[in-house]
């Protein structure tokens, strides 16, 4: 399901981009680190993903080590629970994936004009998509990485999706010189009537930036900066939903999360049959641990949970045809980041530096009873990587 938030390349943008400007070798840094964040969308929902993760794991290991930068690995929306209480939730990857796709649509068309437009040498392109701004391909973008963040929302792709924001800007300012400089007042009068990213916008906000560069980067220095807080906090709030909306059971020293519909009682109940079987009682009724547990229908799988027989496997996978009496529990230790933590309940989420996995039990509800239990293999998939929660 996963997808990059795609940066722009030198040859996929506008006609001016043609050479290279002080914005790009400037913000080159900054490009390069967001598509290493991108390229976990891209590689999560595919076979190499493993492989990828072997490269990228330091990077997310060095956030969730730091107590002040560890939420920037955390999802504000739900990844593992296909369904919660909230409509809105339950619906957020098909939002996602329906922006993300308009964007990248948009961006072909945008593209096609733009080739067309130079191997026939008509000269600057003003009809299409940009009769209604100047950068098309770059709005594109832009629409299409939000969908894309809508589908893996991490904080710090949250964070690297406002940047890219205004890396785009800079980079279609650098070019729109260029622009003037080879095609002159034609490109002014196109500029001058029509918005820069934003159709029907006029370019009241991009372009009444002032002209002195140490002002302007001032202001768009201060636009950055402040423009991450409202973001964050948005996102904060979402993410509060989200858990309030998860089906969970909390206890002082544990959080249990049914993947699937489910509603509280029946998670007590799984939680009871595993608390008074003699193979599983002493690995739940430890006070002195914390845990978190996930349950599931014995048919699924999530390749977040340590658990049995996903190695050649990757995503999700949550077929509706399951039955409502046999489930999963995969039980695991939650090891806090402070040990002498007093988290409990949904503090857990964010308190909890990683899971050490213990159990996968079934069970029947109709027999009430235990029926298999397996260890979990040591070197399970994603042993040892940041990956989402809930």
């Amino acid at each position: 399901m996963n997808g990059g938030i795609i940066m722009p390349n030198k040859h996929n943008t506008k006609q001016e981009g043609t050479g290279k400007s002080t914005a790009v070798k400037a913000l080159r840094g900054t490009v390069l680190f967001y598509l290493l964040i991108a390229f976990e969308m891209v590689y999560m929902a595919g076979p190499f993903a493993i492989y990828f993760y072997g490269i990228y794991n330091p990077i997310l290991k060095f956030f969730n080590s730091s107590p002040a930068l560890s939420f920037l690995n955390r999802f504000f929306l739900p990844h593992i629970a296909r369904t919660t209480t909230s409509s809105l939730i339950n619906i957020h990857e098909y939002v996602g994936a329906f922006i993300a796709i308009i964007g990248f649509i948009l961006f072909l068309i945008g593209a096609v004009q733009i080739y067309y437009s130079k191997f026939t040498r008509k000269g600057a392109v003003t009809g299409g998509l940009y009769r209604f701004v100047r950068h098309p391909q770059y709005t594109s973008f832009a629409t299409c990485g939000l969908g894309l963040l809508i589908l893996w929302p991490r904080y710090i792709n949250l964070f690297m999706f406002i940047t890219m924001l205004f890396v785009y800007y800079l980079l279609a300012k650098a070019e729109e010189r260029e622009c003037e400089t080879k095609f002159g007042q034609s490109y002014i009068d196109y500029k001058n009537k029509t918005s820069m990213f934003f159709p029907f916008c006029k370019g009241k906000c991009t372009n009444s930036l002032p002209d002195h560069k140490t002002k302007r980067s001032l202001i768009l220095t201060g636009m950055y900066i402040f423009s991450l807080v409202p973001a964050y906090s948005m996102a904060m709030l979402i993410y509060n939903h989200s858990l309030n909306s998860l089906y969970a059971s909390y206890t002082e020293n544990s959080a249990t999360i049914a993947v699937c519909h489910m509603d509280e009682s029946t998670i007590s109940e799984i939680l009871t049959i595993v608390s008074e079987n003699e193979q599983t009682s002493d690995y739940i009724n430890n006070t002195e641990n914390m845990y978190l547990n996930y349950i599931l229908p014995t048919n699924w799988y999530a390749a977040e949970i340590p658990m049995n027989g996903i190695e050649y496997r990757s995503g999700h996978a949550s077929p509706n045809d399951y039955d409502q009496t046999q489930y999963k529990i995969i039980l695991t230790k939650a090891i806090l980041r402070d040990s002498n933590s007093a988290a409990s309940g949904t503090a857990i989420f964010t308190e909890i530096l990683e899971r050490e996995p213990l159990l996968e039990v079934w069970i029947d509800l109709k027999q009430h009873t235990v029926t298999q239990v397996f260890d979990i293999p040591e070197n399970y998939k994603y042993c040892g990587i940041p990956v989402a929660i809930f």
